[in-house]
């Protein structure tokens, strides 16, 4: 049995609707292009894509499988190739790690049940300030800009502190998987949410409009969904990090 609870928080006073769910629970899914909220199934948005072509820039992989067209590899942008925070389920779907990777295959874990690739969040890293942790990411140049893309970097910059905005992010207490989509906030921000959950490894997955999370509040003992969508846009997206739990508390 798989169980799964729903939470709201808020941080910085603004609102985070998070997902606390067994391992087991969790499933890698090609949605299509589709939203979150429309689906069936509980969980979250997952990694990045191409808005012209819907083919995903970020690792998405279930049981050795691509989830979509390109989850083996995470893209940077303008063509700039680019390594990011990538979590890893692994040993059979027994433990979790995270990696800077740029290809599914940079690794030397065994048994890996799923990946999904965003950017690093290092909960277990110390660092003197948020300035110290963006520079860490590569938080530096310009975000708009494609000749500030550094090669096998995180490209980080597009997170400077400045910018707030809707954010999903996944992670790993040692015991439970955390998934959370934040009304609005910065990469250091939702850092510091995961490290207050007692998240020792986290990543932040695709956000903005593709923020979106479905979960169950329990009525008269039965699961009933609610959604949550911050841009309240239901924006098509490709992948999902499902929350397939026997049971919701």
């Amino acid at each position: 049995m798989t169980v799964a609870q729903h939470i709201q928080y808020s941080h910085n006073n603004k609102v985070v609707h998070a997902i606390k769910a067994d391992l087991g629970a969790i499933v890698l899914r090609n949605i299509g292009a589709t939203a979150v909220v429309n689906q069936p199934k509980f969980g979250v948005n997952g990694t990045f894509f191409n808005l012209t072509n819907g083919q995903l820039t970020g690792i998405a992989m279930q049981n050795g499988a691509r989830v979509h067209t390109n989850g083996h590899l995470n893209q940077g942008p303008c063509g700039t190739a680019t390594k990011r925070g990538t979590m890893y389920c692994y040993n059979g779907g027994n433990a979790i790690s995270t990696g800077v990777v740029g290809a599914y295959t940079e690794t030397s874990l065994s048994n890996i049940k799923w990946a999904i690739g965003g950017y690093s969040l290092f909960p277990n890293v110390s660092y003197a300030n948020s300035a110290a942790f963006y520079t860490a990411i590569n938080g530096t140049g310009d975000a708009n800009a494609c000749t500030d893309a550094k090669a096998n970097t995180q490209n980080a910059y597009r997170f400077s502190p400045s910018i707030n905005r809707p954010r999903t992010a996944i992670g790993w207490d040692g015991s439970k998987i955390w998934l959370a989509v934040f009304q609005s906030e910065n990469a250091y921000e939702v850092r510091q949410f995961m490290i207050n959950r007692g998240c020792n490894l986290a990543i932040m997955l695709d956000g903005g409009s593709s923020s979106q999370m479905k979960y169950a509040v329990v009525r008269n003992g039965n699961p009933s969904p609610v959604s949550y969508d911050p841009g309240n846009e239901q924006r098509p997206v490709y992948t999902m990090v499902a929350v397939e739990a026997t049971d919701w508390v």
